[in-house]
This record gives C-alpha cells, sequence and structure tokens, in this order.
C-alpha cells in the first residue's frame, strides 16, 4: 500500500479563502482541518497575507503531526503560476500583492514547524481538476468543467490533466475573455450579468440569482432571465464542447445552484446542435478546487502540467 501524501490545499476567492488538509492517495478533504475566512481584498498586501495565513495556521494547527508535503493554492489570475507572482493589478481585488513572490511572503506569516514547499494552479482549472479526479470511476475521458458566479471560469481536461493549448481549446483553456454580444462572456454568465439582464426588462434591482431563481415561478422578468442565460450559454458552449469531443459537461459556482431554472433551455440547445453530453452540477463546488489544486504534489500530474503552467 502507498504511503500516504497529505497535502494543504488553498481555495481562494474574491472574498474569502478556504484551506484543508488533503489525504491524495484517498482523495480525502480531512473535514476536522477545514477553515475558511473573509478577506478584505481591497487591504495593502501585508493585511492581506496575515488574513491568509490565520486560515492556514488553522488547518496547519489541525494536522497533529501529520507529514505535510506542501500547500497547493487554487489561485484566480491573473497570475505567474510557475512563478507565484500575483499580478492583480492596483486598485482592484488583492491589488496590494501586485508584484509579490507569495511562496517566499507567506510563509514568514506560517506558524507551522518546517518551511513547506507552495504551488500554484488557477482556481477554475482546479475546480476542473478536482471534479475529473473525484468523478475519475465514472469513465468520463474529456470534460469541461465550468464554474458560474462572480465571473466565468473554465477548465478542460483529458484523462485528468489540464488542456490548455491546442486547437481544441480556446487560449490558456480560458472562455471568460472570448467575444460574446456586446463584450466577452464574462459580462453575462456571471451574477453581474444576470442583475443587470433583469434590471434592463424590469427596471429593478436584485442581489444575485439566488433571488431570481426563488422568483422564477412569480415573476415573468426572473423567468426570461434565468431561461435566456440557459439558451444563451448553450449557444457560447456549443462549438467548444463539440470541438473539445467532450463527454460531459460539469457545473459549479453559486449559478449552478439555480440548475432548475435554466438548465432545459441549455439542454434544448445541446439537443438542436445534436450533442449529446452527460451534465453534471458539481457536488463539492469549492471543496473540489481545495482537492484539485493538491494533485500538484502528486509526481505523475506535477510532470504533466509543471511545464505547462500559465501567466495569465
Amino acid at each position: 500500500m502507498k504511503k500516504e501524501i497529505y497535502v494543504v490545499g488553498v481555495d481562494v476567492g474574491g472574498t474569502h479563502i478556504s484551506s484543508a488538509i488533503v489525504a491524495l492517495h484517498q482523495k480525502k478533504l480531512l473535514n476536522e482541518s477545514y477553515a475558511t475566512s473573509h478577506v478584505a481584498n481591497m487591504e495593502p498586501k501585508n493585511h492581506i497575507l496575515q488574513t491568509w495565513a490565520n486560515c492556514l495556521n488553522k488547518t496547519l494547527t489541525a494536522a497533529k503531526g501529520l507529514p505535510l508535503t506542501g500547500i497547493a493554492f487554487a489561485m484566480p489570475g491573473p497570475f505567474d503560476y510557475a512563478k507565484g507572482v500575483a499580478k492583480y493589478p492596483e486598485g482592484f481585488k488583492y491589488g496590494g500583492l501586485y508584484g509579490t513572490n507569495i511562496e517566499k511572503s507567506l510563509n514568514s506569516f506560517l506558524g507551522y514547524e518546517r518551511v513547506l514547499p507552495i504551488r500554484f494552479l488557477n482556481d477554475a482549472t482546479s475546480f476542473a481538476v478536482g471534479e475529473a479526479w473525484l468523478a475519475e470511476g465514472k469513465g468520463y475521458r474529456k470534460q469541461l468543467c465550468v464554474t458560474l458566479g462572480t465571473g466565468l471560469g473554465a477548465g478542460f481536461i483529458e484523462n485528468g490533466i489540464p488542456v490548455t493549448s491546442g486547437n481544441t481549446v480556446p487560449p490558456n483553456g480560458i472562455l471568460w475573455n472570448l467575444q460574446h454580444k456586446d463584450g466577452i462572456a464574462d459580462d453575462y454568465f456571471s451574477t453581474r450579468g444576470c442583475v443587470n439582464a433583469y434590471a434592463a426588462i424590469s427596471g429593478k434591482t436584485v442581489k444575485g440569482v439566488k433571488e431570481l431563481a426563488s422568483a422564477f415561478d412569480s415573476d415573468p422578468g426572473a423567468r426570461q432571465v434565468l431561461e435566456t442565460f440557459g439558451r444563451d450559454l448553450g449557444d457560447f458552449l456549443s462549438p467548444w464542447l463539440q470541438k473539445f469531443d467532450a463527454d460531459a459537461l460539469v457545473l459549479g459556482g453559486n449559478i449552478s445552484k439555480a440548475y432548475s431554472c435554466f438548465g432545459t433551455a441549455l439542454q434544448q440547445v445541446f439537443n438542436s446542435n445534436g450533442l449529446s453530453i452527460a451534465i453534471r452540477i458539481s457536488e463539492h463546488m469549492e471543496k473540489g478546487a481545495i482537492i484539485g489544486c493538491t494533485r500538484l504534489f502528486e509526481d505523475s500530474f506535477w510532470e504533466s502540467v509543471s511545464n505547462n503552467l500559465p501567466n495569465i
């Protein structure tokens, strides 16, 4: 039996950080080690790093003698994933970290008995890797994993490995920045896209998609926004699902919780395009990203991705 490898997985979101220890061979997140914290993302560098460290230190304390191999981050872009350097523009979320080497800077805030190596993977890619890995026994070969929330995240996975180049995927394997209607995909397939669409047809303001989903049966405007969202998402994803020859689509992020409101419209578009594909709604959400990024410390996975980590 292989000796277990324990890695701390970290998911960094727009306003939160979550961390936990993952037992790699078991693909198991140790729930007793899970910690999460709100992050004020416009604060100066040291404030952000201290907040991250406070969360991580709770997870490290829960290790209680387990031999930890390293720390893996599921990190949003723009980021240099190979060098571990933040590229968030000043004046935007996490802008205080611009130019910071996270590994070198964060370790001084951590209260662990030794310095742990840190590796980085895009957050949407981490989610995709985790979802594909956890569904390994279901026989899917090529999966497109999409997160629908604050923004649009995507990861193309073939036999467990992210695909970020070649003529079957968009540049860097990302979708958010592709042209769509009068802007880019991220403007439409996101919380703000849905909120803006509802305001345009109703003149009313809602906080998010959960509110629209709750009003789906009683508010024709909410129904129109979510059904249009499903049709547009189907039209946008269909060419990429066909190019990639995907056999599964995985949906995560908060908007995916409203799948019952937009899923029928999405499926109708796929049917009209001759796409027969399994659609799965993530059961893991951010914990999928935490588990996925820890594969960076699995030797065979690291060998496959280490020379292709994007700088985006």
